[in-house]
């Protein structure tokens, strides 16, 4: 996943400067010192970069889940022990969901009274069987943001070379994403 943020802030100029800008004025310079739980907090803008890069590009493409007793569902009759296999990018990508859906916006998990429409953001799946370690996802993958962008400037090699992935059964990874590391003045 930090690949794919990566990625898709070197893409994005605006957001990486508004990042940055967060991140400095959290930490006014100081490269070294330990994130406490009030920065993290504070790193509202790193934690909406975190939700729209999982939003755009899920690691988790797909999960299934299996009714226990029949059920309408989309005007269909389904028997009892019908299993369903759930699409996340397709749900994430959908109009009837999000505005813009295909555009890359943290902003749009800035508003303090936005929600996402029941069901239509599904990282971490749903209902009672949603990941139980979501939100520690959530924390490292934001402080590891702070750590590394306070302290580094971080580019792509080539701004023209697509990210290369693999997909398993369950997941997809980044198998290839050069960068370049220079400190930060």
């Amino acid at each position: 996943m930090l690949s794919f943020i990566i990625y898709y802030i070197a893409h994005n100029p605006n957001v990486k400067k508004k990042m940055l800008k967060e991140i400095d004025s959290i930490f006014q310079g100081d490269k070294i010192r330990p994130i406490t739980k009030d920065d993290f907090y504070n790193l509202i803008y790193c934690e909406a970069i975190v939700k729209e890069v999982a939003r755009v590009f899920p690691v988790v493409h797909s999960f299934e889940r299996c009714i226990d007793k029949p059920d309408e569902i989309a005007g269909y009759q389904w028997p009892a022990d019908t299993s369903f296999l759930i699409n996340v990018k397709a749900i994430h990508n959908n109009e009837d969901y999000w505005e813009e859906p295909n555009k890359f916006n943290p902003d749009r998990w800035m508003n303090e009274s936005f929600e996402p429409k029941k069901n239509s953001y599904i990282v971490f799946g749903g209902g009672l069987r949603s990941c139980p370690g979501r939100k520690l996802a959530i924390v490292k993958l934001v402080c590891l943001m702070a750590l590394l962008f306070r302290k580094y400037e971080i580019d792509l090699v080539d701004m023209d070379s697509p990210i290369k992935t693999i997909s398993g059964d369950d997941a997809i990874a980044c198998v290839e994403l050069l960068v370049k590391f220079k400190p930060r003045n």
